[in-house]
């Protein structure tokens, strides 16, 4: 047993990458070791932008002995009648260096037929690495990939070395022209080219000596650590960025952060102009006053470049910060001057989605929108929610939004630039709000105002898409249409909106003035329904408790939810399983059954008939009563009241008599038994 060590070197890897490969990487290779009998131990990742490297502890020396048994031909072509060995036998044992006395037989689902055992071949952990190291590595899968080499290798970037490992031996491997070796390189900065690796269990420790920090975690927490130092220099505290701290540890090999300072004029700037700014162009973090929260002007860059010239480096960070606060304080100088309100006209002229009208169709729509939603919703002041939507896509067409580096201010910078036309503070947090969430862990709108423009622009969104067949594919969802399926589902349980979306999916479908496609309509509910299924897993509740929901539901999440959650609950009582049961009875006598039959009282002349019926009439107006009031677990409860009756339905009442008409009323009754359930779900649904 001895420590395995592989790395693979490259030109420097996109950092969203690094994580994605290293984890597949580590699943690769011990599903790899596993595959062939190698055992093995610990295994520790490690990555930074120049290597992806993985570390495993006791890895055996050669494979594990395997008996392996193998199928040869049917018994009748191998052994004649009189049972001995045709050639076909023959040949088949002595392809696998046995003789023709160690053939058995067994029987198979296609017939007898003829076996042998074998002991497997065993090769050593070297020659299994020098087999297929090389479709290990070039197997691994990216985003996008490079090719240098003539023999068409794909990588995220050129493959420059490989450090390959066993004990203290170098084991030789070729791969993507290159050939292993016990060699690693250090920073790209260090003069040493040839780094030996002579102990496998202190390779961390040997590429510290040579500026490298191997192992993300202490990237991270060494950044950290300086960004509380620096930034208490100056009585201050960077301003939190778990996003920006994750993409400086992937962009550096050996961290250095640097204290730098900018003007104070450009404090006038709004803060996330200044943020975004920092982030978007050298990747530096803001600092904030400790005492007032305020932005300061100072910011800490993280550097790639460890023994340099600190004070030649701050120099030209600041030059470069300073160069792109001038370009940020003209476009907001400009965009106030220029006024929210001129923007919306301005709308007419830019295309919003091909064949789908312009940008100010768009606003159009969401002013139908909101009035329609709020109409629904109460507590929410209407006035300003519609001049909100008014304003909410002006931003788009301003020059800081309009900037590359500024696209993800878009929201915030129509609220900024609201407020500094005096609209009410309400409307600028309006605006502001209602592009949120922009990803699956990004806070929720907070005001009910935001949250109804946000639900009317992602319906707008998704509805458009569907009708220029810009829909989502397998993993392909180029419009972030899924998440914003989703985002509007956990809005209304978050919001406790309480309203039916098929009706403003429809009346979303009429805006756009297309022609009738009750077709599409339908699959446009269906990609709801299917997120609104997902979201409902995401709150942990059961699979079958889902589809028992949104098989009577409409696409009203929060009312799927209180279902959802009740039943979830009420499935605990041990009385819940032999209603199930009762149900699934019912479903299976049903199904097929197209036409529905009216229940006559004449026609029920079976005791335990009357009784289910009379009992079931007897709780429909109090069961009603209590769905209305969304008291769903009242409702259950009336329900399991009509357990004794269903069974002895079951139990004494043939359903599918002779008698045309007491078979037909007798599925009339099960049906309206169904129907009563069907108020508050599918029981059928439920896996026992």
């Amino acid at each position: 047993m001895k420590d395995l060590l592989l790395e693979i070197g490259t030109e420097e890897i996109p950092p969203s990458f690094l994580a994605p490969a290293s984890n597949l990487l580590e699943e690769k290779f011990c599903q790899f070791l596993t595959d062939k009998r190698i055992a093995f131990g610990a295994v520790k990742s490690f990555y930074t932008p120049r290597r992806l490297t993985i570390l495993i502890s006791n890895v055996s020396e050669k494979q594990k002995e395997e008996r392996l048994e193998i199928q040869g031909p049917p018994r009748k072509f191998a052994f004649d009648e009189q049972g001995r060995p045709t050639k076909v036998a023959i040949g088949f044992a002595n392809s696998h260096k046995l003789k023709a006395s160690d053939i058995y037989f067994k029987q198979t689902q296609k017939g007898e037929y003829v076996f042998i055992k074998k002991k497997a071949e065993i090769k050593t952990i070297e020659q299994l690495l020098q087999d297929n190291l090389s479709g290990l590595i070039t197997g691994l899968q990216f985003p996008k990939t490079m090719r240098w080499e003539a023999d068409k290798v794909r990588f995220a970037r050129p493959i420059r070395w490989i450090t390959l490992i066993y004990g203290t031996k170098p084991v030789l491997a070729n791969v993507a022209g290159l050939k292993s070796s016990g060699f690693t390189q250090g920073h790209r900065n260090n003069t040493r080219k040839k780094i030996s690796i002579t102990n496998v269990k202190k390779y961390k420790e040997t590429l510290k000596k040579y500026d490298v920090l191997v192992d993300a975690e202490d990237r991270k927490t060494y950044i950290k650590k300086q960004l509380h130092i620096l930034s208490q220099k100056v009585k201050g505290k960077t301003v939190e960025d778990e996003e920006l701290i994750e993409e400086a540890t992937n962009i550096c090999e050996m961290p250095n952060p640097i204290l730098c300072e900018f003007r104070p004029e450009f404090l006038n700037l709004p803060a996330p102009v200044l943020i975004t700014a920092l982030k978007t162009h050298t990747r530096s973090f803001a600092v904030r006053e400790t005492k007032t929260s305020k932005l300061s002007p100072y910011f800490i860059a993280i550097t790639n470049t460890p023994k340099c010239d600190v004070k030649q480096v701050r120099y030209w960070y600041e030059q470069a910060v300073e160069s792109r606060l001038d370009d940020a304080k003209f476009f907001y100088d400009e965009d106030v001057k220029f006024g929210l309100v001129n923007r919306v006209e301005e709308e007419k002229k830019v295309v919003w989605i091909e064949g789908l009208g312009s940008l100010f169709d768009k606003t159009a729509r969401l002013e139908k929108l909101v009035v329609v939603l709020s109409q629904r919703i109460a507590n929410v002041n209407n006035s300003l929610l519609l001049k909100s939507a008014y304003l909410s896509k002006a931003d788009l067409l301003t020059n800081m939004v309009r900037e590359k580096e500024y696209t993800s201010l878009q929201g915030i910078m129509g609220g900024i630039y609201a407020q500094a036309a005096g609209e009410h503070e309400l409307v600028a947090k309006i605006i502001a709000e209602h592009y949120l969430p922009k990803s699956a862990d990004d806070k929720l709108p907070e005001t009910p105002e935001g949250s109804i423009l946000s639900i009317a622009d992602k319906v707008d969104n998704i509805v458009g898409a569907f009708i220029v067949n810009a829909v989502p594919s397998g993993s392909n969802d180029p419009f972030g249409l899924r998440r914003q399926a989703m985002a509007i589902g956990a809005i209304c349980l978050k919001k406790q909106f309480y309203f039916n979306l098929s009706e403003i999916i429809d009346l979303s479908f009429e805006y756009f003035g297309v022609a009738q496609n009750d077709k599409l309509l339908q699959t446009i509910k269906l990609f709801f329904i299917e997120r609104m299924n997902a979201l409902l897993l995401d709150k942990k509740i059961t699979y079958d408790t889902t589809n028992a929901v949104l098989a009577i539901s409409d696409i009203n999440t929060l009312d799927a939810y209180e279902r959802a959650v009740v039943l979830s609950e009420f499935r605990k009582q041990p009385e819940f399983e032999p209603l199930v049961v009762g149900q699934k009875r019912v479903n299976n006598i049903l199904k097929g059954i197209s036409e529905s039959f009216f229940v006559r009282e004449d026609l029920l002349i079976e005791p335990n008939e009357q009784i289910l019926f009379n009992q079931a009439k007897a709780l429909e107006a109090s069961l009603n009563y209590e769905v209305s009031k969304r008291n769903y677990k009242k409702g259950l409860e009336l329900l399991l009241t009509l357990r004794p009756a269903i069974d002895g339905f079951f139990d004494k009442v043939l359903v599918m008599t002779e008698d045309e008409n007491y078979k037909n009323n007798r599925i009339g009754l099960l049906q309206y038994v169904k129907s009563l359930f069907m108020k508050i779900a599918d029981l059928s649904e439920i896996v026992i």
